[in-house]
């Protein structure tokens, strides 16, 4: 591959094309465009994510502006399962413009309200043991749309190989702990129950 940067560069653009599709089809240009992000998911157990604060400024006045991140390893698949991946994290923008919750323990259980959004824009979703209504696939419908955006823009996007052993960040014995809420996060060298006073919630180790 030659001058990876501009292809790097070209890949987001092309998830910002994709973004800016499937809210004119999905969500009838409700959504407030965020940072899109390609981040490698260490663990490589996610595809993406996004961000209910807003963690990018330009400066310390700046109120900022939300995450939506594709997980560099994922951009691995054919582009309905990415299409899929970003509907989905557009599913968590939507509930938090409208103050929903729609996940809990840390962000990682999707609830109902959440299988109800997605099943209002697009996807299908199956209810998992621990992760809740999370599983998430194109409905035959929006498999058709994505044909047709590949039509007009072809896939062309680059990807990160998975996290070997070895390249990973040294293993704590601390335990992090965050507020399923508003995100407070403590760490403690051992296992403990606490609390976060201003959201009456127990904290979830992540």
């Amino acid at each position: 591959m030659e001058n990876g940067t501009k292809k790097y560069i070209e890949t987001v653009k092309y998830l910002e094309k994709l973004y800016d599709y499937c809210n004119e089809k999905l969500f009838n240009g409700e959504l407030s465009k965020p940072v899109i992000t390609v981040q490698c998911d260490e663990r490589n157990k996610t595809n993406g994510w996004w961000s209910v604060k807003k963690v990018w400024k330009e400066s310390d006045e700046d109120k900022g502006e939300h995450e939506l991140n594709i997980t560099a390893q994922s951009l691995n698949r054919p582009i309905k399962q990415i299409a899929e991946t970003m509907i989905h994290e557009m599913c968590h923008q939507y509930a938090s413009v409208h103050n929903m919750q729609d996940t809990s323990r840390a962000g990682n259980y999707h609830n109902k309200l959440f299988k109800k959004i997605a099943e209002s824009h697009g996807l299908t979703v199956e209810c998992m043991q621990t992760i809740g209504w999370s599983h998430t696939e194109l409905t035959s419908k929006t498999a058709e749309l994505i044909t047709e955006f590949v039509k007009d823009f072809p896939c062309n996007v680059i990807y990160r190989l998975p996290v070997m052993k070895g390249q990973s960040v040294k293993s704590s014995s601390t335990r992090k702990y965050i507020c399923p809420c508003c995100g407070l996060s403590v760490r403690a060298t051992k296992a403990v129950n606490i609390m976060c006073v201003d959201c009456n919630e127990y904290l979830q180790e992540e």
